[in-house]
C-alpha cells in the first residue's frame, strides 16, 4: 500500500513598512492561498491584553518578552488551524526567531520572500493610506523603521530565498510577484 504525501508550502512575507507585503499578500490569497496577517494575530491579542496606552508595537516586544521571540509565530500558527491548502503565507514576519519557530512548526518547505520597497516610496504610499500605525509625519516613519529593525526584520530581509522589488506602477509589481510564486510553487 502506498500513501500520497502532500506537502504545504509556506510563503513568509517580511518587508519594511509600506513595502507592498498587503499587496503580495492579497494577490497570493487570489490564488487560493490561506493567508494569515500577523499583526492581525497581535491585534487580536492586544485588544484583549493590552495595558492602558499601551502601543501595538510595545505590546507585541512585551509579549516576545514574555513568551519568547518566536510567540507571534506560534500564535499564527495556531490560527492556521486544520489547513487544507497546498500553499500557506504569513504576512510580517519581523525575526529569525519566527523564521525558525515556523520552520520547526511546519517543516522545511518555508520561503522567505521580501518586498522591497525605497524609503521615499514606502513613506509617500503610508501617508497617503494613513492606517491606524502609521504617521504622517516622516520623522515618526524614521522611528517606526527603527523599531522594526531592532526587533530583527533586517535578518531576515538578509536571508530572503526570495526579493520582490516594488519601485514601479502596479502591473510590473504583480508580475514580478506571480513570477516569484510561479517559482515558488514549480521547484521551492
Amino acid at each position: 500500500m502506498s500513501y500520497l504525501v502532500v506537502t504545504i508550502k509556506v510563503i513568509l512575507i517580511t518587508g519594511m513598512p509600506g513595502s507592498g507585503k498587503s499587496e503580495f499578500a492579497k494577490l497570493l490569497k487570489e490564488r487560493g492561498a490561506k493567508v494569515i496577517v500577523m499583526s492581525d494575530v497581535v491585534r487580536k491579542r492586544y485588544s484583549i491584553e493590552a495595558k492602558p496606552g499601551e502601543r501595538l508595537m510595545d505590546f507585541a516586544k512585551r509579549l516576545r518578552e514574555i513568551y519568547g521571540d518566536g510567540v507571534v509565530a506560534r500564535l499564527c500558527v495556531e490560527e492556521l488551524g486544520t489547513s487544507n491548502h497546498d500553499l500557506v503565507v504569513f504576512d510580517g514576519v519581523r525575526s529569525l526567531a519566527e523564521v525558525e519557530e515556523f520552520k520547526r512548526l511546519l517543516g522545511d518547505s518555508v520561503y522567505i520572500v521580501t518586498v522591497h520597497s525605497p524609503p521615499k516610496i514606502r513613506y509617500k504610499r503610508m501617508i497617503e493610506r494613513l492606517r491606524s500605525d502609521d504617521s504622517k509625519e516622516i520623522s515618526e516613519l524614521i522611528r517606526r523603521d527603527r523599531e522594526e529593525l531592532k526587533l530583527g526584520i533586517g535578518e531576515v530581509i538578509a536571508m530572503a530565498d526570495y526579493i520582490i522589488t516594488n519601485d514601479s506602477n502596479y502591473e510590473e509589481f504583480k508580475r514580478r510577484c506571480e513570477e516569484v510564486t510561479d517559482r515558488v510553487l514549480k521547484n521551492g
